[in-house]
């Protein structure tokens, strides 16, 4: 297991589970938690389930972070599923059509499922 001020990351069988800790993400929080991200997906196949059940706000720089990281997962194989999105978030999700590009699972179980 991986802590960080902004990142929690795991292995949770053949994927890494990993969970934003911050509720609102800027640009400094975004490149931060891109580049953790990365170093955890990257060993494991890029096989990422995210938690986002402490997000209450994702701006425009957290939403392209989330579209970068499903963009280096797909040109590496590997797949990207999202949980514990919240209903404000799902809206901003909706509205932007990024639910058509992600993975978005109900639970942690499902998340890890759909990644491995």
């Amino acid at each position: 297991m991986s802590r960080s001020t902004f990142l929690q990351t795991e292995p949770a069988g053949k994927a890494v589970l990993a969970q934003i800790l911050c509720e609102q993400m800027g640009e400094r929080e975004t490149q931060i938690i891109q580049d953790e991200l990365t170093a955890a997906a990257e060993p494991a196949g890029w096989r990422l389930a995210i938690d986002l059940s402490k997000v209450t706000f994702l701006p425009s720089a957290g939403l392209g972070m989330l579209v970068a990281i499903h963009n280096n997962a797909k040109s590496s194989k590997g797949k990207v599923a999202v949980f514990g999105v919240a209903d404000d978030l799902m809206a901003m999700l909706k509205v932007t059509h990024l639910d058509k590009l992600f993975a978005i699972k109900p639970t942690r179980e499902a998340a890890i499922k759909a990644v491995s």
